[in-house]
């Protein structure tokens, strides 16, 4: 795809959020944060795999922390050591053997949290370290750490830049109380050590990387493997960990797996995505909402899937119905039409249902295009 055809697709009149009035708060909450610089704006983008490999939503979240500047990383999961797919700018390690849940899932032996998954030590010692890779040094460094560690209680041990160490000790009351600690200086990454309580072995959410004296954007990102609406509406242990992040803004990018399922009852369907509307709008009162539609795509690798065009319309109605914002991205490059446009032109995995890394950030310099067009 030439440059030209890029920009025109990605700057298009048809590239546009709907209900734009409803972002004026988010508006000047960003307008704020340039002129004060101590405003922060936080965005929290849940979704499926389609987000868990964050590649979308890096291009937004750089493309907004280059606007507005860079508030911290944001909601990060040690992905490698539950063994799963995750951003390619974050790592985690650990020697010990941990059991992994996830909220897509059924019959889980781990109870999921923030991020849609949930890691258990049973060790008596435990330790794991993790933390953004070296290539954006500077510019993705931290010094405020945010864990959510549900209830677990007890003491464990902090060390960043090879000397530094704090404790933590933590008695909450609540599955969503955090520990919120301050580092002495920056770091890139973090190593969490300590001893299992006597009576439940420990349990581990995710950790939100922040800076301390920083304005601008945090851009949370949550995806999960395999997620529907429901699967969130499933698991209240999400909803209790979430409002934590204290959005400003939510951007709900699911609906792809419902799909799939030719028998889709369109009327639970809607109730599911009212149910996650109802569950934010309880945490987050004051929060924007825009949902984006699930791009066109096949049904077993051999013709297009209808029901993509079934789940697009009951987004596309909830939203007018609620009052949000949508971003309607598959009526945006044309249904069908704009499938095979992008096939053409290597846009798609084999699947033809996951976009490929090029496709994703074509959908995310779209998706970044048509806000800056609400918000600016």
């Amino acid at each position: 795809m030439t440059d030209s055809l890029r920009h025109s697709i990605i700057n298009s009149d048809n590239n546009r959020i709907t209900n734009p009035s409803q972002l004026a708060r988010l508006k000047e909450q960003l307008k704020e944060a340039v002129s004060s610089r101590k405003k922060v704006v936080r965005f929290v983008h849940i979704g499926d795999s389609h987000i868990q490999a964050d590649m979308m939503t890096r291009v937004l979240r750089l493309g907004l922390q280059y606007r507005y500047g860079n508030a911290g990383r944001g909601i990060v999961f040690p992905w490698q050591i539950a063994n799963s797919n995750g951003p390619t700018d974050i790592f985690s390690f650990s020697n010990n053997a941990w059991v992994s849940g996830r909220l897509s899932v059924e019959n889980n032996l781990v109870t999921s949290g923030i991020c849609g998954y949930g890691l258990q030590s049973n060790s008596a010692n435990w330790a794991l370290e993790i933390g953004s890779k070296p290539e954006r040094g500077e510019e993705d460094a931290f010094d405020i750490v945010r864990l959510f560690t549900g209830k677990n209680t007890g003491c464990f041990n902090i060390r960043y830049n090879g000397t530094e160490e704090s404790e933590v000790c933590m008695e909450p009351k609540n599955s969503f109380d955090t520990a919120e600690v301050t580092l002495r200086v920056k770091t890139n990454t973090i190593s969490l050590s300590g001893k299992s309580p006597d009576s439940n072995a420990f349990a581990f959410y995710g950790v939100s990387l922040e800076k301390k004296k920083a304005s601008g954007v945090i851009y949370h990102s949550i995806g999960v493997n395999g997620a529907e609406f429901a699967s969130f509406n499933n698991d209240p242990f999400f909803f209790d960990q979430i409002g934590a992040l204290n959005a400003d803004c939510y951007i709900i990018s699911l609906g792809t797996n419902e799909a799939q399922k030719q028998n889709l009852n369109v009327d639970e369907f809607a109730l599911q995505v009212r149910s996650m509307l109802r569950n934010l709008r309880r945490i987050s009162p004051n929060a924007v909402f825009i949902i984006t539609t699930p791009p066109p795509s096949f049904l077993h690798g051999v013709a297009i899937n209808p029901k993509i065009r079934t789940v697009t319309e009951v987004l596309a109605r909830v939203s007018d119905e609620e009052d949000i914002s949508l971003w309607n991205f598959h009526d945006i490059i044309g249904g069908k039409e704009g499938l095979a446009m992008l096939q053409s032109y290597g846009f798609y995995r084999p699947d033809v249902i996951h976009f490929n890394r090029a496709g994703y950030e074509l959908q995310g310099f779209m998706l970044l295009s048509a806000f800056l067009k609400s918000t600016l």
